[in-house]
């Protein structure tokens, strides 16, 4: 990912990678306001260069990079994950001296080589968001999980002991997020746009559709509740975009009131990979047709 070729510049497959993916969250899924979500210029983020991320040592292919991505800010009231606990890094603020890389932490990971960039951080209770992983040298992206379980990576890229994130589940840039998109279709992954602490719901994978606790004092949430409001507004394939946003926006204002509510039968559910003790089985004495499958 050195220079530029016939096809563009070398950042252009990663930048054009986020961006199809941010405009998917804004304009296919409505899970981010398009207002918080801030285009480079063509020349790029002029805030952004060598010298004001010269502590990070990381070399001008991620500067690159780095300089001409999308970012999102952070809009009150309303949703800015990319995915379930995952919050996408802003380096436009980022001024790292030489020296002061250990201060910046996940931007300026030790653990990771010079052409490796973190793109996102964890955020959620037990480490089991993502930190998106651009790997300059093999032009792929990473979901390294710090708590999360390893995975077989997917690309055919070579090995190396020393790159150790690509156990986790690795794909090239043109390929990494569509299967992101895809978990979001088939409501694998789903959102509350109202929720800006945590809006994004998920179940671990497509075989496992009970829910999963998450100990107090973590946020309520009923996914399988959320995924009925998208199917009823014909999502993926017809989808009424506006009214399931007012639908939503419902759900979201009434749903602490319901959760308090004695004998409520909603529960939560995290991204850990669930143990073959874990799966919800219901309170004792409750029958099967009331737990909470979606």
């Amino acid at each position: 990912m050195s220079g530029s070729s016939s096809d563009g510049p070398s950042w252009k497959p990663a930048v054009d990678a986020v961006r199809k993916y941010y405009n998917f969250l804004v304009e296919e899924l409505g899970a981010i306001p398009a207002d918080c979500v801030e285009h480079a210029p063509e020349e790029g983020w002029p805030s952004i260069s060598e010298g004001s991320l010269a502590g990070l040592e990381k070399t001008k292919e991620v500067v690159d990079v780095l300089r001409h991505l999308p970012y999102i800010k952070y809009c009150h009231g309303f949703n800015v994950q990319i995915a379930f606990g995952t919050e996408a890094l802003d380096y436009r603020g980022a001024e790292v001296a030489v020296g002061d890389r250990s201060r910046w932490i996940p931007h300026g990971s030790l653990e990771f080589p010079p052409h490796v960039v973190v793109l996102t951080a964890d955020d959620s209770p037990g480490s089991y968001g993502s930190q998106i992983l651009l790997d300059t040298k093999k032009n792929t992206f990473s979901d390294y999980q710090p708590g999360g379980p390893s995975r077989a990576p997917e690309s055919n890229a070579e090995t190396n002991p020393d790159d150790f994130w690509h156990s986790r589940e690795t794909r090239p840039v043109a390929e990494f997020f569509g299967l992101w998109e895809e978990r979001f279709r088939s409501l694998e992954w789903t959102v509350d746009p109202f929720d800006d602490e945590a809006g994004m719901l998920l179940r671990y994978d497509n075989a496992t559709d009970a829910s999963f606790w998450i100990p107090p004092p973590s946020p309520p949430r009923s996914p399988c509740e959320v995924r009925q409001i998208y199917r009823d507004h014909g999502w993926p394939d017809d989808f009424r975009r506006r009214e399931c946003r007012d639908a939503l926006q419902e759900w979201n204002r009434t749903i602490r009131d319901r959760l308090a509510e004695p004998g409520n039968n909603l529960h939560e559910i995290n991204r850990r990979l669930p143990g073959p003790q874990e799966s919800y089985r219901g309170s004792e004495g409750e029958d099967e047709d009331t737990q909470s499958i979606c």
